[in-house]
């Protein structure tokens, strides 16, 4: 009976999960890691443990919850630091956007 409860209350919802409540001390996580990678400039050995530390993370600090203009600032601080890989030969890859 749980179940069935639980299933219909489910599909009711869509299936969605709440949005995650927002985190802007990601903002800051992220430009310290763009530092770091920018003072690396083209040397690829010196990104490449601080990729490795995106990597392990990246999708936590993707599910930030940020809108309007902290999100703009994660976003120009993400890029930032993905310029910088870019530079030294590294990419820095993100989860695809959440479906809707």
């Amino acid at each position: 009976m749980r179940t069935a409860i639980a299933l219909i209350v489910l599909a009711a919802c869509g299936g969605k999960s709440a949005a995650p409540a927002p985190r802007p001390e990601v903002i800051e996580t992220v430009r310290a890691l763009g530092e770091r990678v920018c003072t690396c400039e083209t040397d690829k050995e010196c990104v490449r443990p601080i990729r490795d530390e995106w990597d392990a993370q990246k999708d936590d600090l993707m599910r930030n919850g940020l809108t309007g203009s902290d999100k703009q600032q994660f976003d120009a601080a993400l890029l930032r630091m993905r310029q910088c890989g870019d530079a030294a030969g590294l990419t820095f890859w993100v989860p695809p956007p959440p479906q809707e």
